[in-house]
């Protein structure tokens, strides 16, 4: 790295980026006086901004921060070699794609004149700033369009658009001059914002307003950059969201990895699940289903409020990439919100704390529940007596299908456990597959059970563990929908998904809703019991799961997401874009994004039964419309 002992960009300096820019490596290096270059690959397009020296311009400087290629200068720079390092960059970026695309940005009121200082300050949030009428038409009118549908304080953007000879911040000399775009392919906007995210006078923030303001520019740029390589340039390119950052600085990793230490540091569904199922159904079995059970729990081991301050200690604000700094953000506020939770368990704010994680049962949801529970009432019965296998063959069984997928993937160092302190028959925690010891499983289910837990939890464990990111194996935030859906959408795809199983979910639902209400366990499990005809084990089992900790919302989200799934399939999204870590559906855009970008890349999995021409014949019929009525009605039946 070149070292600054002077004010002035050096010429030794400038052939440095020069050639780094030639064979496509990534440059970042500081300027003197402050600020820095990043171009992290060759690219026909660079963001600029300057400091102003007479006036203090807060946060301006970070909406570029977001973009692949950017300075950050003074602007006394200007005449140290700032615009030679400039000039050289536009050339040899003109020289590799044949045009070149310089956007300078900078904050609001701008005057090209500086004897109309004193006019009144611009209204419209934005402004471009362009050479003439008719250069960059495409690119200007798609900036335009962009920032205009971009809300500020619930109003839609007002956007204008000005054409100087020279562009540059008030008062500030241009970094480019007398350039003649049609003959040189040498092109330059400028773009002016209002500074809504600043106090007055320029020095005090609004940091969430400029986060907010900064996510929409960066989109606004990179569909603008996109337009003009398209149009412009011989640089090939499908999609915008390939023209964003691929390094991802130190920051974001020391970020990732503080987060995922703090929630390896707990299970939080174990802390939640009570240590004596078994023993609590023999009593209320005793009690005839009348005196509501006690559950005892694990102590915590931590105090969640000493975890609390180890969380907000993680400097997220540090992250410059937008789409990572938001996912980051989210996660966070779920283990903020996890951490209240294990603090307010077998407490009635416990429940306040899942209706913010995993959300209520909205009235769609729980119509559905009541007509699949009623459609399933209405067929048949089969009487066949059904095989059933143990704990221990449903171990034997899941340590085979693990061996299955550690062929492909020699990193999986999955255990499988029989234990005793868990309510789920199966369940998979921190990449390891628990049985129940008590536990039962119908035989013609156990290859459904095994792609739920194994070819759905498991696999995405691995395949997240596989990314740059730990937050795709631990899970981002709001993971637990999409992965249930996935799951369920697992056994009926392998054929093992069957009316017991859909009742199940559906009573979740109703026993949820039932436990929001306040209806307290007994008049639950009674619910499901008599007027759904579950068995008393399932019924106890059901509302065991619903009012474990003090009454968790988590198993409305099965259903949820399983429908969520469906209607993602027929709308055509792609497949394999759900496995590449434990994500949710919010996720997907970001995801996409990532992986255009090259910071993401294929996951390593795939699971085993989407092989199987029968599994490929029943996504077939989900596209072209399944529901799941249709399922209990005409498959299931």
């Amino acid at each position: 790295m070149i070292e600054h002992k002077e004010r002035h960009i050096s010429r030794a300096f400038i052939d440095e980026v020069c050639k780094k820019l030639r064979t496509n490596q990534e440059v970042t290096l500081p300027l003197p006086l402050g600020g820095r270059i990043h171009i992290d690959r060759q690219l026909p397009f660079l963001c600029l901004y300057r400091y102003p020296k007479d006036r203090p311009d807060a946060g301006t400087d970070k909406l570029v921060l977001s973009e692949a290629s950017y300075i950050i200068a003074h602007e006394e720079q200007t005449d140290l070699g700032l615009r030679e390092l400039i000039e050289a960059i536009v050339q040899t970026g003109r020289e590799e794609f044949g045009s070149f695309l310089l956007v300078e940005l900078f904050s609001l009121p701008y005057v090209a004149d500086e004897a109309t200082y004193a006019k009144e300050e611009l209204e419209e949030a934005f402004c471009i700033f362009t050479q003439k009428k008719g250069i960059l038409s495409p690119v200007v009118e798609k900036m335009k369009n962009l920032l205009s549908r971009i809300r500020l304080n619930h109003l839609k953007a007002q956007v204008a658009l000005r054409y100087e000879s020279k562009i540059a911040p008030l008062g500030m000399k241009p970094v480019l001059e007398n350039v003649d775009s049609q003959k040189s392919g040498i092109y330059m906007i400028g773009l002016g914002v209002k500074p809504i995210y600043q106090e007055e006078g320029g020095a005090g923030l609004f940091p969430l307003e400029l986060e907010n303001l900064r996510k929409e520019v960066s989109v606004v740029l990179k569909k603008s950059f996109f337009v003009f390589v398209r149009k412009y340039t011989s640089m090939l390119m499908v999609d915008y969201r390939e023209l964003g950052r691929k390094g991802v600085t130190e920051a974001v990793f020391a970020v990732d990895s503080a987060l995922a230490e703090i929630e390896d540091s707990f299970d939080f569904l174990l802390q939640v699940s009570p240590v004596n199922t078994h023993e609590a159904f023999k009593n209320f079995q005793k009690s005839d289903y009348t005196e509501a059970p006690v559950f005892y729990y694990r102590p915590r081991p931590f105090d969640p409020m000493l975890k609390k301050r180890d969380l907000f200690k993680v400097p997220i604000e540090e992250i410059e990439d937008p789409v990572l700094s938001e996912l980051f953000t989210q996660k966070r506020d779920e283990l903020d919100r996890k951490l209240t939770m294990l603090n307010d368990r077998e407490t009635p704010d416990f429940l306040y704390g899942s209706l913010q994680v995993y959300g209520g049962t909205e009235p769609e949801l729980l119509e559905l529940s009541y007509r699949m529970l009623e459609a399933i009432a209405s067929v048949s019965k089969d009487t066949t007596p059904k095989e059933s296998v143990d704990a221990v063959e449903m171990a034997r069984a899941a340590r085979e299908e693990i061996a299955y997928y550690k062929k492909i993937y020699p990193e999986i160092h999955s255990k499988v456990q029989v234990r005793d302190d868990i309510t789920s028959g199966a369940m998979v925690s921190n990449g390891d597959f628990l049985i129940y010891r008590h536990a039962t499983f119908a035989k013609n289910r156990v290859e459904a059970l095994i792609n739920h837990e194994i070819g759905t939890h498991i696999l995405t464990y691995y395949n997240g563990y596989s990314q740059p990111f730990k937050q795709l194996h631990t899970g981002l935030c709001g993971y637990d929908e999409m992965q249930e859906g996935i799951a369920v959408l697992a056994e009926y795809l392998s054929g093992g998904l069957t009316l017991g199983r859909l009742k199940t979910l559906a009573g979740r639902v109703v026993a949820v809703d039932s436990m929001i209400r306040g209806d307290g366990f007994v008049k639950t499990f009674q619910l499901l019991y008599k007027e759904h005809s579950f068995t008393p084990k399932g019924a106890f089992g059901i509302t065991a799961r619903v009012y474990r900790g003090g009454g968790l919302t988590k198993d409305a989200v099965y259903l949820r997401g399983f429908v969520d799934v469906l209607e993602y399939i027929r709308d055509g999204g792609k497949l394999d874009l759900l496995f590449i870590g434990k994500i949710a559906a919010s996720h997907i855009p970001l995801i996409q994004e990532l992986l255009y970008r090259k910071v993401l890349h294929k996951p390593p999995l795939f699971p085993r039964y989407l092989h199987e021409e029968t599994a490929q014949k029943r996504l077939e019929k989900i596209r072209n419309g399944l529901d799941i009525i249709d399922m209990i009605t005409k498959e299931l039946a």
